[in-house]
């Protein structure tokens, strides 16, 4: 059987700097897609257990797009006609595989672009081929989109912590369709809940933490309703990706029967209305702290193992620059020490490769690339260490494999040129001049920068989850910062133009249910 696959990747943040103005992506093409896949995330597994089913494989493109913001119309269209060309000229093909992030936004006319880019191989292949996709946590998908796939294979977990399992699921799915032995229909339920991300977690290294998490308990009778109901196939919590201005940008449930199209909604909404009475649960398991507030807490805690402060509104995983400096400002002027941070300054990376290691520089740090919430500040500090970036990612870490991890797991990686700066009272600051999303995330990336956690007291990660999956085992806790930037917690503050309302929490005076609709208090 010819299983044809295709890849694009994209969690947009739509008020990001840097936007995908042109063509750059990074782009996979034919035998590369498998050459290159991990084993361990949603291709990955998707290609191991279809070569136990002897999938003849026909890779098209994986495009994943370079910057963090905005889809321009004519780029995105650029890449989903590349796809559909490759798809048409590949001949017939019995089914599709696509890896998708289904966070992606674009310029308008394309305000669903994996839904378009879905339905254009729709009018190549016809109603009757079966598609089949995995899909991030975060993942905001139309009604449409559901509609023309036949199954739905997103993360359950957040930090996403299973993308092979995903992967190996809808592999399983194809093979059985193709044998006839189940046609599954995919239906999607809109929850008017946005965020936060940081009370989304669906599971902790810690157990009793765990237990109290809203999405770990809704995860644990989503899993129930899974293995009880005869005829459900597939059924997902989504948490949904709140910085993406999308019509249908919100929490979901998604859900797959073999079959029902009516049983899929029915599941999907009794499940919906579940999470949506845990919405205050969501908004307040996990608080967020003013700046100083955080920091003082940060500098009073007495444990043996550090404490994280959580940057959340400069967050690479959410498509900000990471050049926010506001939290070492205020760590230097309330006199804190024995920290370590992340830092991203391509002209302070070059002011420190050309002093070199040992010397002290003054200079101004961050808000070089982003400067329209905060302002460099001046510092005196000694080059610490100058290196190449290359490192190997050997866990635990967030997305492509579990809690516990091995070798063939390990990801070499490269994050650029970088320079350790100390400043006074022992505080680090790792500077670096590339972006991606995962850069600061794991605990390796900081190690291979010569840093010492017996030694710190505080570590600075520009996050929201990604990094708990790394460093929950190896600190003692973590203080969650309301931080300015374009992840801030603040959603009322961003200029929103297509996302529904009432949502909530930006809205807080209606209640909902899938049955009859969004309804408005009396007050």
């Amino acid at each position: 059987m010819r299983i044809a696959l295709i890849g694009i990747y994209h969690e947009t943040n739509t008020f990001a700097f840097e936007q995908n103005d042109r063509p750059d992506a990074d782009v996979l093409i034919g035998q590369e897609i498998i050459d290159q896949a991990h084993p361990r995330n949603f291709m990955g597994g998707f290609l191991e257990v279809g070569r136990e089913h002897e999938f003849e494989f026909v890779p098209t493109s994986h495009v994943i797009f370079v910057h963090g913001g905005l889809i321009a119309a004519d780029v995105f269209q650029h890449y989903r006609d590349q796809i559909v060309s490759q798809l048409r000229e590949a001949g017939p093909i019995d089914g599709i595989y696509f890896c998708l992030h289904g966070a992606m936004a674009a310029e308008e006319p394309f305000l669903d672009p994996e839904g378009d880019l879905i339905r254009k191989c729709r009018e190549v292949t016809g109603p009757n081929t079966p598609y089949v996709a995995t899909y991030d946590f975060h993942a905001i998908l139309s009604e449409d989109e559901c509609a023309n796939l036949n199954a739905a294979f997103p993360n359950d977990t957040n930090p996403h912590i299973d993308g092979y399992e995903r992967g190996r699921e809808a592999a399983e799915c194809m093979a059985r369709i193709l044998r006839e032995e189940i046609s599954p229909v995919t239906r999607v339920v809109h929850v008017p809940i946005i965020g936060p991300n940081i009370g989304q977690s669906t599971w902790a290294h810690d157990p009793e933490e765990e237990q109290a998490l809203p999405l770990f308990q809704l995860n644990q009778l989503r899993e129930q309703m899974e293995q009880q109901t005869p005829g459900i196939i597939n059924l997902t919590i989504m948490g949904g990706y709140g910085y993406a201005d999308t019509p249908t940008t919100s929490m979901s449930v998604i859900a797959t029967a073999d079959g029902d199209a009516d049983l899929a909604i029915e599941k999907a909404n009794e499940l919906a209305t579940a999470v949506w009475a845990k919405r205050h649960d969501i908004l307040n398991i996990r608080p967020f702290f003013d700046i100083d507030d955080g920091i003082r807490q940060a500098m009073e805690h007495e444990g043996d193992r550090p404490i994280v402060l959580v940057d959340l509104g400069d967050d690479p995983g959410s498509a900000c620059v990471a050049d926010s400096p506001v939290v070492l400002q205020r760590m230097l002027q309330l006199g804190a020490s024995d920290a370590v941070l992340t830092l991203r300054d391509p002209v302070a990376l070059d002011a420190a490769i050309a002093a070199g290691v040992g010397e002290n520089i003054t200079l101004d740090l961050g808000a070089s690339i982003d400067d329209r919430f905060y302002s460099p500040f001046n510092v005196t500090a000694r080059v610490k260490l100058i290196d190449d970036g290359e490192y190997t990612i050997c866990g635990p870490s967030h997305g492509g494999w579990g809690r516990e991890v091995s070798r063939d797991a390990w990801i070499k990686t490269s994050v650029g040129p970088r320079a350790v700066l100390r400043l006074e009272n022992k505080i680090d600051v790792i500077v670096f001049g590339e972006w991606s999303l995962s850069i600061g995330k794991d605990r390796d990336f900081f190690k291979s920068a010569g840093v010492v956690f017996d030694e710190k007291r505080i570590i600075v990660v520009k996050s929201n989850q990604a990094h708990r999956a790394s460093f929950d085992p190896i600190t003692d806790g973590n203080i969650d910062l309301a931080t300015p930037g374009v992840s801030t917690v603040d959603y009322a503050s961003l200029p929103y133009k297509h996302i529904p309302r009432p949502l909530w929490p930006i809205d807080q005076d209606f209640d909902w249910a899938p049955e009859t609709g969004i309804i408005r208090s009396s007050d």
